[in-house]
C-alpha cells in the first residue's frame, strides 16, 4: 500500500514539472517562411517544436528569445525541411556538337534528291508545274518555299507550312500524305522559269532545290536553206510544197495547216493535199504538198501547234511561167534617146537618102551597144563619117 502511494505521487511531481516547462516558453514567432519550388512533391508532416507543419504549405517557426542556441536549431530544422521538400537540382548542359549530331542523324530529311541537290524539271508552257518535295521524320518542323530571283538570287517567300504567301494565286501548297509538301504552279508562263527552294526549319535550315524549265514551243516555216520564210511564188499548175519545223514542242506534236484560216485535210474537195509530219528529237517536222496549184490556191498559209505562235507564208500562184516573166522583164523599154533618133532619121530620110542611112545604122548601133545588146561581130565595124 505504501508502495503504491509513493509510485501516484511521483507522478504527479512529474506531470507538474512538465507542465510548469510548456507554460514558461515564449510564444513569439518569426514571420512565415514559405517554400517555393516548380514541382509539386507529395505532402510531408513534420514535428518542429510544439507545432505540426504541412510541408506543401506556409509555417509559423516558434522563436524562443532567451535560449541562443534556438536560431540554430531553428536554421537546422529548416534546412532539414527544405532538402526534403525542394528536388535536388543538377544543372544540365546541352552540348551543341551533340545536339546538332543527333538533328543530323535522326533529323528531317530529303527523299529522292539527286547529285548535287537540284532536281531540273521541265513543263510546257500553259500547263501545271509539280514541284516535289518528300521529307522524311518531319516531327516538329515547319517547311517552307522560297523562290529565287534575278541575277542577283533575292529570295521571295511563297508558302510557309499550309499558309500560302505568295501574290499570284496561281501558286499554292498541294501536300500529299505522308510527306509531300508538293508546290503547285498553275499554268505556268515564261517568267516563271527559275530556281524553286524547299526549306526545313532546322539549325542550319536544310534545303532542296528544284530547276523550272519553262518549254515554250516555236514554229518556223522554212526554205531550201533553213532560213524562215515570209513569200513564196509558184507556177500554174505546179506543186506547192511547204516545210514547217516546230522546235520544243510535245512529243508526239501535233501541227496543223491552214489556208485562209481553213484546216487543209486530205479529205477536202480539194484534192491533191499530202501533208507528212516527221517527229524529231525536240519537236516534229511538216511538210505540205499541194498538186497543180491555181490561183485558188494563192493565198496565206499557216503552220500551228499548240503552245506556239504560228508562223504564216504568203503564197503567189502565177498564170505564166517564172521563166517568161524573168524574159519579160530583161527586155528595156525605149529611152528618150532612142525615139528623139528615130524623129531625126525621118527628117533627114526625106533629104538625102544616102545620108539618112548611115545617120540611121549609127543610131541604131548606139541604142543597141547603150543597151548591151551588140553582138560581137558588130564592135568591129567602122561607121562611114
Amino acid at each position: 500500500m505504501w508502495s503504491v502511494g509513493v509510485f501516484i505521487f511521483s507522478q504527479i511531481v512529474v506531470c507538474q514539472f512538465t507542465r510548469d516547462n510548456i507554460t514558461n516558453e515564449d510564444t513569439t514567432v518569426t514571420p512565415y517562411y514559405a517554400l517555393s519550388t516548380g514541382i509539386v512533391p507529395a505532402p510531408i508532416m513534420l514535428r518542429l517544436g510544439n507545432s505540426t507543419i504541412d510541408s506543401t504549405k506556409s509555417f509559423k517557426v516558434p522563436q524562443p528569445t532567451d535560449n541562443t542556441a534556438a536560431p540554430q536549431i531553428v536554421e537546422q530544422v529548416v534546412t532539414q525541411v527544405v532538402q526534403q521538400v525542394a528536388p535536388q537540382v543538377v544543372p544540365h548542359v546541352v552540348s551543341v556538337k551533340s545536339y546538332f549530331d543527333h538533328d543530323r542523324k535522326y533529323g528531317p530529311t530529303f527523299e529522292d534528291v539527286p547529285v548535287g541537290n537540284v532536281t531540273k524539271i521541265t513543263v510546257q508552257l500553259g500547263e501545271d508545274a509539280h514541284l516535289n518535295c518528300r521529307i522524311s521524320l518531319l516531327q516538329d518542323k515547319t517547311v517552307s518555299w522560297v523562290r529565287r530571283r534575278g541575277k542577283d538570287e533575292i529570295p521571295e517567300l511563297l508558302t510557309v507550312g499550309a499558309v500560302t504567301y505568295a501574290a499570284d494565286n496561281r501558286v499554292t501548297v498541294a501536300r500529299r500524305y505522308p510527306g509531300n509538301w508538293k508546290l503547285l504552279v498553275r499554268e505556268v508562263k515564261p517568267e516563271d522559269e527559275g530556281v524553286y527552294e524547299c526549306q526545313i526549319s532546322t539549325h542550319p535550315p536544310r534545303v532542296s532545290r528544284t530547276y523550272l524549265h519553262i518549254n515554250t514551243p516555236q514554229v518556223w516555216v522554212v526554205d531550201e536553206a533553213g532560213a524562215p520564210l515570209l513569200e513564196k511564188y509558184y507556177e500554174a499548175e505546179s506543186t506547192l510544197a511547204l516545210v514547217c519545223r516546230a522546235r520544243y514542242v510535245d512529243t508526239p506534236a501535233v501541227l496543223t495547216w491552214l489556208h485562209e484560216g481553213k484546216a487543209l485535210n486530205s479529205d477536202t474537195s480539194r484534192g491533191g493535199i499530202s501533208v507528212k509530219t516527221e517527229q524529231v528529237p525536240g519537236g516534229a517536222d511538216s511538210v505540205l504538198r499541194l498538186a497543180r496549184v491555181n490561183s485558188s490556191d494563192a493565198g496565206n498559209y499557216t503552220c500551228a501547234v499548240r503552245g506556239a505562235k504560228p508562223h504564216t507564208v504568203a503564197v503567189h500562184v502565177l498564170n505564166e511561167s517564172l521563166a517568161e516573166l524573168h524574159a519579160g522583164n530583161s527586155i528595156h523599154k525605149p529611152t528618150k534617146i532612142t525615139v528623139i533618133t528615130l524623129l531625126i532619121i525621118a527628117v533627114v530620110i526625106s533629104q538625102s537618102p544616102l545620108v539618112a542611112i548611115a545617120v540611121t545604122f549609127a543610131a541604131l548601133a548606139h541604142n543597141i551597144r547603150v543597151q548591151g545588146l551588140l553582138s560581137e561581130q558588130f564592135t568591129g565595124i567602122i561607121l562611114p563619117t
